[in-house]
This record gives C-alpha cells, structure tokens and sequence, in this order.
C-alpha cells in the first residue's frame, strides 16, 4: 500500500539537475568569498568583500565577486577588494587552508539540508505520516500534563482534595455492610472457607 503511495508516476526532467547543479555552484562560490573573507580577517586585515559595482545600481554582488574568483584561487587574497588593499592581508597557505575549511563545512551543511528537504518533501516521502513535532504535539508529555485533569480527573481534578479523601477506602469494621454474598456463582472447590475449614 505504501509503495502505491510513494511510486511517483511524474519522471525527472532537465530541470531539477540543472537548479542542483547551480546550487552547488552558487555554493561553492559563496564559500570561496566567504573562505577569503575570514582568512584576511584572521590574519588581520578585517572582513574583506569584492567591491561593489559603480553605477547607477549598485550590487554586493558585481563584476568584482565573480571577477575576483580566478585570483583568490590563485592564492591573492586580496583579488577583487576596493582600492586601496587593506594591509596584512592572508598568504597563500592560510587562504587555502580557510578555503578548504569553508568549502567543507558549506558543504556538509549544503547535504544535510538537501536530505532533510528530500526526506520531507521529496517522492519516497511517507504520505499521512505525523513529523516528530507534531507526535510531540498530540501525544507527548506536555499534552498529557496540559490535560491530567480530563485524563485522570481522580488525580489531577479541582475537587480533588488533600489527604485521607485521594484514597480509595479500605473495608474494615467501619465499613458498612453489604448485602452481597461473596462466592456466589463460583464453584465452591475454589474459595476459601472462612468458617475455620481448610
């Protein structure tokens, strides 16, 4: 039944490889700026960004931020960044080593979202299933705390008073008697005999 429910009788065009495709891209190259960024600032130079294009709309992101791509991969750190240059910018070692620790954790964090995303909307999704939240939601914990008082009104409930009245009354000699034969019905090898019989 839920192979019925998950086949997807939709195939896969050109165009979710293609927009795959351009968000490892834009990824990738968001990292690269970024890796060359936190380099120069760990090496002293403040946060760097490629200089903005001058005309009548400007960008953050221009000619300079793609431009710039083939120098900060080269190992110039300083590729792309408005005139004049900060001092003490990055070496080649340490904007490679950014580089490559950017790349990695946009990655890892790029994946984690694409599977997650896949998981909960893709086609091999479980369909009329509740997510943990809304399990958490209707049958968890704090539900049942918000409504011990219908759940169990004997416990929980405002007329619920402290003291010897929560508990269930034993039977003793206060108790008052009860007209109801016990053992009736029941096959007499099976009770116990309370008049000194074994």
């Amino acid at each position: 039944m839920q192979h019925e429910r998950r086949r997807d009788p939709y195939p896969w065009s050109w165009e979710i490889p293609v927009a795959i495709m351009v968000a490892v891209a834009v990824v990738a190259v968001l990292g690269i700026q970024l890796g060359r960024s936190a380099a120069n600032l760990a090496a002293g130079a403040g946060w760097t960004w490629p200089a903005a294009d001058t005309g009548m709309v400007s960008s953050p992101v221009g000619t300079a931020f793609w431009g710039s791509l083939p120098g900060v991969l080269g190992g110039d750190a300083g590729a792309g960044l408005s005139a004049p240059a900060p001092d003490s910018l990055a070496g080649t070692g340490l904007l490679w080593t950014f580089l490559v620790v950017t790349e990695v954790l946009l990655l890892v964090l790029a994946a984690w979202a694409a599977i997650s995303i896949y998981l909960r909307w893709g086609p091999g999704r479980m369909h009329g299933m509740a997510t943990a939240g809304e399990a958490e939601n209707l049958l968890g914990v704090t539900r049942l705390r918000k409504v011990a008082a219908l759940v169990r009104p004997d416990l929980h409930g405002k007329h619920v008073s402290t003291g010897a009245s929560r508990h269930h009354r034993v039977a003793g000699p206060e108790a008052e008697p009860s007209s109801v034969q016990i053992g009736r019905g029941l096959s007499t090898p099976w009770l116990r005999r309370t008049d000194g019989g074994s």
